[in-house]
């Protein structure tokens, strides 16, 4: 199985959130994919960056982040992310690019499962329902 997390997820991670943890750790164990794409990483790194005891946090982030399989922003995802960013907006809906792209890059892998606690953002993609999770209910898919 492949999973995507989201920005959010790493976040929480990094809180300490014990269910979160234990959902990725039992990932992990079971030898399933996780990946992260590079946006996400960048978006990290600059949360790091802004902090005064940046050092240390990004020791921190890159240690959380290396236990994780980087996807980078390919031009087969860009051209997917145009494509979603293009429905949305006829739509008339507004998303963050970095979401957006984090979707895309999720499609694009052929991965199983979006982790997120931004659930309402990506399942504005039609492509996505159904494949998108917050930490408490994916506990149930990861048995």
């Amino acid at each position: 199985m492949k999973v995507v997390l989201d920005t959010s997820v790493i976040v929480e991670i990094d809180r300490k959130s014990e269910e979160t943890i234990k959902i990725i750790k039992r990932l992990v164990d079971g030898g399933h994919d996780i990946l992260v794409s590079t946006i996400t990483i960048s978006e990290i790194l600059t949360g790091s960056y802004l902090r005064k005891d940046f050092k240390k946090a990004l020791f921190e982030a890159r240690r959380i982040l290396g236990q994780f399989i980087w996807v980078d922003l390919s031009s087969e995802i860009a051209e997917k992310t145009a494509q979603y960013m293009a429905y949305l907006v006829s739509e008339g809906k507004t998303i963050e690019y970095q979401d957006v792209a984090i979707a895309a890059t999720f499609r694009t892998t052929g991965s199983d499962y979006l982790l997120t606690l931004n659930k309402m953002h990506f399942e504005s993609i039609p492509e996505l329902k159904g494949k998108v999770y917050g930490p408490a209910e994916f506990r149930k898919v990861v048995r």
